[in-house]
């Protein structure tokens, strides 16, 4: 169901025949999509994905994505688990409680981390500044930046869900996707024109994000951290950009959007009666994957471990 879609379900589940600027916005609308599909994710642990972090000399904390919710993989004892590639060999680091490294107080570089921890992003996120140096008008909600000294890809990283704001159209938004190095997808709203000109001046803010720490600095540049984990879905903030869940999915993420919506306008009663349907399916779908993990049995899970 994409952008365009869920949108009408939302405004269906609000009784609303269209957005409004000053009612229900369709950044608003937005939000509250994203919101309860970040809630779905978290309750059911549904979406899943993998990052590939290259290690860096006599460095310790390596950021995970925007998109990062919890890990996803666990061992035949319940330990969760990242895989590690020191070029030769595969290793298996099982996550442990930051106190324990913090009290290991390692200091000396070294590879093949027996372990390792989670914890919030330590600093504060640098902004990135910069100017378009291309147009890029909208599309069905969608437009791209062109910044051509700009590498998004790696000095100057930006992920999706990042904020973004366009100065001069005094317009704020998403970032939907990284393109290339010089290019991103962008939703911008609330401006003058909600697309970018050619000199427009931009500001990127990067998202808090969760990091990942090793229990001493990486004594070898380019060993491989696989990192597997539960995940957000893809920002839709645009007509067609779309959800990989099923359609009655997405209409109960729907009504829990709306549900989201109401609470904002103090309509408690409608919010509750929303709320039932998102509340339904997860459930639903909490009891389906219980249900397979039964008739596998506990033989079946050792063996994939």
């Amino acid at each position: 169901m994409n952008g365009k879609k869920l949108t009408q379900e939302f405004l269906d589940f609000i009784d609303t025949k269209g957005t409004s600027i000053n009612y229900a916005p369709q950044r608003r609308i937005y939000e509250c999509l994203d919101m309860a599909a970040g809630i779905y994710c978290r309750d059911t642990r549904s979406l899943h994905n993998t990052i590939s972090l290259a290690t860096v000399a006599a460095q310790q904390n390596y950021n995970l994505p925007l998109d990062f919710i919890d890990l996803y993989l666990q061992d035949a004892s319940g330990n969760f688990f990242i895989k590690y590639y020191n070029g030769s060999n595969y290793s298996w680091p099982v996550l442990a409680p930051y106190e324990f490294l913090y009290r290991q107080n390692l200091t000396d570089n070294a590879d093949c981390p027996a372990y390792f921890s989670l914890i919030d992003c330590p600093t504060q996120p640098t902004l990135i500044t910069g100017t378009a140096t291309a147009a890029g008008a909208a599309a069905n909600g969608r437009c791209v930046l062109t910044d051509s000294t700009k590498h998004f890809l790696t000095t100057d990283l930006v992920y999706p869900r990042d904020t973004i704001y366009n100065t001069n159209d005094d317009s704020l938004g998403i970032i939907l996707a990284v393109i290339d190095d010089t290019h991103l997808y962008t939703a911008l709203f609330d401006g003058t024109g909600n697309d970018w000109t050619n000199a427009d001046a931009y500001t990127i803010t990067p998202g808090i994000k969760k990091t990942l720490v090793l229990p001493a600095p990486s004594l070898t540049a380019g060993h491989i951290i696989n990192v597997s984990y539960v995940c957000m879905p893809n920002p839709v903030f645009w007509d067609f950009a779309q959800w990989n869940f099923p359609e009655r999915t997405c209409r109960a993420i729907a009504s829990g959007a709306a549900s989201i919506f109401k609470i904002s306008k103090t309509e408690y009663r409608e919010s509750q009666s929303l709320g039932s349907l998102f509340a339904a399916e997860i459930k639903q779908y909490k009891t389906e994957i219980g249900r397979q993990k039964l008739q596998q049995g506990p033989s079946s899970r050792r063996e994939r471990m």
